[in-house]
């Protein structure tokens, strides 16, 4: 039973420097969690007190059963995956991915099937021989992936193992890890600051942002039900568009939207939760994905400022009063090289597909 529990933990810093005020998170056994979130939020803080590299300022912290508070990093059941792999470079790769079960007084017969079965999964058995200057930053992850995975772990700790290797690479060892996690069937704990590493492979996320969790749940309902706006804009690629100052009416059959003087008529389904939450007309800031613009007769005027074919899509900067805004058009029924710079367009979005934060709080009203 690899669960982990973490009940009102709290870091704080020599200097009274407070990095995690309140955190309480559930990880089940044999899930994928991902933390995510920019530099400084405390998700690599949050894995190290996981691992027992860093003290509990305050709280508990159970993995499976077990309060571990106390317990040493190597008497937690753990094995850790780092940013810089952390290998030893006089060794070579069978001694780098054999030294912990060598510190255990393993048998050596146990250890040669250990490192074979794992090097066998990773594809770097012909490597077994090689030292770390000799291999590529791929090759290196994989021995670091290997040597945790020789220890037979009730968890698996990654700590942006990707950030070093290139962009090709990046999307291959995502599949590789993806694949481990399912051939291992244990519990992975994975720190990114990559939102597209965090959709593509967490069961779910967490979104931190100044030592608290904003969001805990599945990718998908991160992308559709954001619970406010740094949620809504960390989550998706590109970022959500913002549109502040926006009106929002309360009329006597629903609500209506008023958007850089387009006005749109809200749902049903969406005016019954601004009922039912006892919203009255006031300013809001709306927010519309890339992928939910739609360029048309009608609607909003804007200028193209940039154009970037990225093959099935093309990325739309549009300079609309000043703003910035994002279209994500399919480039199957168009022609991209009618949207040169300059271009006059016009733009609208589908009303269901809106959201709405409050200007204060910066909740999600819907």
């Amino acid at each position: 039973m690899a669960s982990i529990s973490l009940n009102h933990i709290k870091k704080v810093y020599p200097g009274d420097i407070e990095v995690i005020s309140d955190l309480n998170l559930q990880i089940k056994d044999k899930e994928f969690v991902v933390l995510v979130g920019p530099s400084g939020c405390g998700k690599s803080t949050t894995l190290r007190m996981i691992a027992g590299l860093e003290e509990i300022s305050d709280g508990e912290m159970y993995i499976g059963d077990r309060k571990v508070n106390d317990v040493a990093p190597k008497d937690r059941d753990i094995a850790m995956v780092f940013q810089n792999y952390a290998l030893y470079p006089h060794m070579t790769v069978y001694k780098n991915m054999a030294f912990a079960l060598k510190l255990r007084k393993t048998p050596k017969d146990e250890i040669d099937r250990k490192v074979h079965e794992a090097a066998k999964v990773l594809d770097i058995e012909h490597l077994l021989n090689r030292k770390p200057k000799q291999l590529s930053g791929g090759q290196r992850q994989r021995v670091a992936l290997g040597r945790a995975m020789v220890r037979d772990p009730a968890v698996f700790l990654l700590d942006e193992p990707l950030s070093n290797l290139d962009a090709k690479l990046r999307t291959q060892m995502r599949t590789e890890i993806i694949k481990l996690h399912q051939k291992l069937d244990t519990t992975f704990v994975y720190v990114t600051h990559d939102q597209t590493e965090a959709m593509t492979m967490g069961d779910r996320i967490v979104v931190m942002k100044g030592g608290e969790i904003q969001q805990a749940d599945t990718p998908q309902t991160l992308y559709d039900h954001p619970c406010n706006l740094f949620v809504a804009g960390f989550i998706g690629s590109p970022q959500m568009n913002f549109f502040e100052n926006c009106q929002l009416t309360k009329t006597a059959g629903g609500y209506t939207l008023t958007v850089m003087g387009e006005t749109v008529t809200l749902t049903a389904e969406q005016s019954a939760k601004l009922a039912a939450a006892g919203v009255e007309s006031r300013s809001v800031t709306a927010g519309v994905r890339p992928v939910h613009i739609a360029l048309g007769e009608s609607g909003i005027p804007a200028e193209v400022d940039v154009s970037e074919l990225m093959g099935s899509e093309l990325h739309l900067h549009l300079a609309a009063n000043g703003q910035d805004v994002v279209a994500v058009i399919p480039t199957a029924n168009i022609d991209p090289m009618a949207y040169a710079r300059h271009t006059a367009v016009k733009f609208g979005f589908d009303a269901k597909l809106v959201h709405l934060f409050d200007s204060d709080s910066e909740k999600n009203l819907i």
